[in-house]
C-alpha cells in the first residue's frame, strides 16, 4: 500500500509538471504570434506610406506646361478663294467677338501648350458664318490643335476638323511671355467641304483648297492652372 501511495504521488507531480510545460509553450507561441503581428503591421504602415508618396507624385505637373491666357488668330483669306466666294455669291461674316475686316480675327480664350514645341490646344471665342441664298453655316468653338495639326469647330453642334494645318515652314517669334507663329496654311478638310457645300447648296468648297494663311499669337503664363 505504501508503494502504491508513492507511485500515485509521483504520477500527480508528473502531471502538474507536464501541465506547466504546456502552459509555458502556449504562452511562448502567443508571444511569437504577437511579435509576428507587430512585424506585419509595421510592413503595412511602410507600404501605406510608400503608396501615399506615390499618389502624391501623380499630382505634380510638368514645369514645361503653360496656360494660354490670350491674344488672337488672324487669317488672311487666299485671294483666289475670295474671288470664288464672290462669284458664288457666298458672304462671310464674323460671330462676335470675332471680326471680319481686312482679315478674320478670332480672340484666343484659353488652352494649354508646351512652350518649347507649341504642342497643345488653343481655344477661341466668336466664330464665322458663311451665307448663300438664305442658307447659312456657322462655325463656333474654334480650337487649334497643334498635336493633330487641325483647326476644329462646331458645325450644327458637332465638332469637326475644318482646316488641316500646314506647319511645314512656319515662322516663329517669341517676345517675352508671347509666342507668334505665322505662315500657317489652312487647308480645307473633306468633312468641312461636304458640310459647307451641303449646308449652302453650292459646290464651291473643295477638299485640299488653300483657304488662307493664319498667324497665331499666344500669350501664356508658366505652370499648370
Amino acid at each position: 500500500m505504501g508503494l502504491l501511495r508513492s507511485y500515485s504521488r509521483l504520477s500527480a507531480i508528473a502531471a502538474i509538471v507536464a501541465a506547466g510545460l504546456v502552459v509555458a509553450a502556449c504562452s511562448s507561441s502567443s508571444s511569437n504570434t504577437s511579435s509576428s503581428g507587430t512585424v506585419v503591421t509595421s510592413g503595412t504602415t511602410s507600404s501605406t506610406s510608400a503608396t501615399a508618396k506615390h499618389t502624391s507624385g501623380k499630382a505634380t505637373y510638368s514645369s514645361r506646361k503653360a496656360t494660354v491666357i490670350g491674344k488672337s488668330t488672324d487669317v488672311v483669306i487666299n485671294p483666289a478663294v475670295s474671288a470664288a466666294l464672290k462669284q458664288a455669291n457666298i458672304t462671310v461674316t464674323a460671330v462676335a467677338p470675332a471680326t471680319a475686316k481686312r482679315t478674320l480675327l478670332f480672340p484666343v480664350s484659353g488652352g494649354q501648350i508646351v512652350v518649347a514645341t507649341l504642342l497643345g490646344t488653343v481655344d477661341h471665342t466668336g466664330g464665322l458664318t458663311f451665307s448663300h441664298s438664305g442658307k447659312s453655316v456657322t462655325l463656333t468653338n474654334i480650337v487649334i490643335n497643334t498635336n493633330m495639326k487641325q483647326l476644329t469647330a462646331a458645325v450644327v453642334g458637332q465638332s469637326m476638323p475644318i482646316f488641316n494645318l500646314n506647319l511645314v515652314s512656319p515662322e516663329r517669334g517669341s517676345p517675352h511671355g508671347t509666342i507668334v507663329v505665322s505662315n500657317i496654311k489652312l487647308i480645307v478638310s473633306s468633312r468641312a467641304a461636304t458640310a459647307l457645300n451641303g449646308g449652302l447648296d453650292v459646290s464651291t468648297f473643295k477638299a485640299g483648297m488653300n483657304f488662307g494663311i493664319a498667324t497665331l499669337t499666344v500669350a501664356y503664363a508658366h505652370g499648370h492652372r
